[in-house]
C-alpha cells in the first residue's frame, strides 16, 4: 500500500473541495431556474386577474350571530364601512341553497338584519359581500338551527291537575310541566258576558284566574306555548310553537275528597297555637296519626284555659263542602272519649275571611253539634262501637245551602276531659282531618 506524503495529501483534498463546489453552484443554478420559470408562471396567471386593474375585496362582515326561528332564522351582523358594497349573500348546505340582499354600505358602519326561510335543522353558513362589479369579500362563517314538525311533535299540552269553579272567578291549578321543551305560557279562551276573553298565564305559574266564566253553561279552551330553549350562544329564538287547544267542557259536579296537598294553615286574631312538641295544625293532614304526645303528628291545639278555642286552615280553593271528618286521637292507655277529644263543637267556613279575626258575617256557620260515645258508657269504658266510630271519624255533614268556602274554621265547645269533670277545658286534639266537597267530575 502507497504511504502518502503531506503534499500529495492537500493536493487530493482541494481537488475533493473544488468537486463539491461546483456540484453546489450546479445545483443553485438549477434552483434558481426552476424559481424562475414558476415566478413567470405565477406573474402570467397573477396578469390574467389584473389586467383591468388589481384585485378589490369588498368591506367583509364583523361579527355575525343566527338567531333560531320556526324553519326560518335571523341573520344579524355588522359589516365595515364601505361605500362599494352593494348586496350580500347567504349560503348554507354547502352552498346548494343561497339568499340574497341589497345593501346601502355608505355611512359609517351598516347593521345586516334579515329573515332566511330555510328547512329544519343545524345549518353552517357562509356570508359574503359584492361590489357593483361582482367582487366578493372574504367569507364569514357561523352556525345556526331552524325548528319545526321534529320538535313540535314533542311538545304537549299542559295538564290540568284541578279546577276551583267559583261564580266570581274559576282558578285552574296547573300539573307539572317539563321545563326543558322551553313552555313559556298557557292561553285559555272563553266567553263572558263582555264577548270572547283570552287569559294568558307564564309558564312558570301554578295557576290562572278566569274572572267571570259562566262555568254552568260555558266551558273552556286552552293551549300552550313553546320557545325553545337558547343554546350556549345565548340567542334566543325568534319563534313560538302552539299546541292544539284542548276543550274542558261544561262540568258535572261530583262529591270528592279534597287533595289535602292544597291545605295550608290560616292564622288569625283569636286563634289558638299548636300544642309546642305535640304538633301544629299542619298534622291534621299529614296522615302519619301517631299515639304518642312527643310525635309531630298530633295537634294539641293551645294549653289549657277556657273554651271556646279554635283554629282555622285554608282548603286551597273555593269549593261546596258537603262533609267533613274529623278523626280522634288515642290516648296511650286505649280510650278515645277521654281528655282533648271534641265533644261539643261549631264549624263555620269563608271565602273572604275578615282579617281581624272577627267571627262576624263573613263567617258562615257550616255545622254545629256533639260528638256523642253511641253507648253512653262512663269513662274510660268503651264499647267496640265506641272504638268502631271513632276509627272511622266522626262525620260532620255540612249544610248544603251553604256557600262555597276557603277557609274552615273549627270551634270546640267542650271537649271530653270538660264534660266527665263538669269543667270548663277548651284545649281540643284532631288527630287527622278530611274534607269533601262539590268537584268536577
Amino acid at each position: 500500500m502507497e504511504i502518502l506524503d503531506n503534499t500529495q495529501k492537500k493536493i487530493i483534498m482541494n481537488k475533493i473541495l473544488l468537486k463539491r463546489k461546483m456540484k453546489g453552484a450546479g445545483v443553485l443554478a438549477f434552483i434558481g431556474c426552476v424559481a424562475l420559470l414558476v415566478s413567470c408562471s405565477d406573474w402570467d396567471e397573477f396578469k390574467k386577474y389584473t389586467k383591468d386593474g388589481e384585485i378589490v375585496y369588498p368591506g367583509k362582515f364583523d361579527s355575525v350571530a343566527i338567531f333560531p326561528g320556526k324553519e326560518r332564522v335571523r341573520v344579524w351582523g355588522t359589516l365595515t364601512a364601505d361605500p362599494k358594497i352593494k348586496t350580500a349573500k347567504i349560503f348554507w348546505d354547502n352552498n346548494k341553497d343561497s339568499a340574497e340582499f341589497e345593501i346601502d354600505g355608505g355611512g359609517t358602519g351598516y347593521i345586516f338584519d334579515e329573515i332566511v326561510d330555510i328547512g329544519e335543522g343545524v345549518k353552517s353558513f357562509v356570508l359574503h359581500t359584492y361590489d357593483a362589479n361582482g367582487n366578493k369579500s372574504v367569507g364569514a362563517s357561523a352556525i345556526g338551527v331552524s325548528y319545526g314538525d321534529r320538535y313540535r311533535n314533542t311538545l304537549s299540552n299542559r295538564r290540568i291537575k284541578s279546577i276551583a269553579y267559583d261564580d266570581a272567578a274559576t282558578t285552574i291549578i296547573w300539573d307539572i310541566i317539563d321545563v326543558k321543551l322551553g313552555p313559556e305560557a298557557m292561553e285559555v279562551h272563553y266567553e263572558t258576558p263582555n264577548g270572547d276573553t283570552i287569559v294568558r298565564t307564564p309558564a312558570n305559574a301554578a295557576t290562572t284566574v278566569l274572572p267571570k266564566l259562566d262555568y254552568a253553561n260555558d266551558g273552556f279552551l286552552w293551549k300552550t306555548i313553546y320557545r325553545p330553549l337558547a343554546g350556549n350562544n345565548g340567542l334566543v329564538p325568534i319563534d313560538t310553537f302552539s299546541t292544539p287547544f284542548t276543550t274542558r267542557d261544561v262540568p258535572v259536579f261530583v262529591e270528592k275528597e279534597l287533595d289535602r296537598s292544597n291545605f295550608k294553615e290560616a292564622f288569625y286574631t283569636g286563634d289558638t297555637f299548636g300544642n309546642g312538641g305535640a304538633g301544629g295544625i299542619d298534622a291534621m293532614w299529614d296522615g302519619q296519626a301517631q299515639n304518642s304526645y312527643g310525635g309531630a303528628n298530633f295537634t294539641d291545639i293551645g294549653t289549657g284555659g277556657s273554651s271556646p278555642q279554635m283554629i282555622t286552615f285554608d282548603l286551597g280553593m273555593n269549593v261546596d263542602v258537603t262533609q267533613i271528618k274529623i278523626y280522634p286521637f288515642l290516648e296511650w292507655w286505649g280510650s278515645y272519649y277521654v281528655f282533648s277529644t271534641i265533644r261539643d263543637y261549631e264549624i263555620y267556613g269563608a271565602s273572604n275571611p275578615s282579617s281581624n279575626g272577627a267571627l262576624d258575617e263573613s263567617w258562615t256557620l257550616l255545622a254545629s253539634g256533639t260528638f256523642a260515645k253511641p253507648s253512653g258508657q262512663a269513662k274510660d269504658q268503651e264499647s267496640d262501637a265506641d272504638k268502631d266510630l271513632a276509627k272511622a271519624g266522626f262525620v260532620v255533614n255540612v249544610d248544603p245551602d251553604a256557600p262555597k268556602v276557603k277557609y274552615i274554621r273549627i270551634r270546640c265547645l267542650k271537649n271530653y276531659e270538660a264534660h266527665w269533670n263538669n269543667a270548663s277545658q277548651g284545649f281540643f286534639s284532631i288527630a287527622e282531618i278530611k274534607v269533601s266537597g262539590m268537584l268536577p267530575q
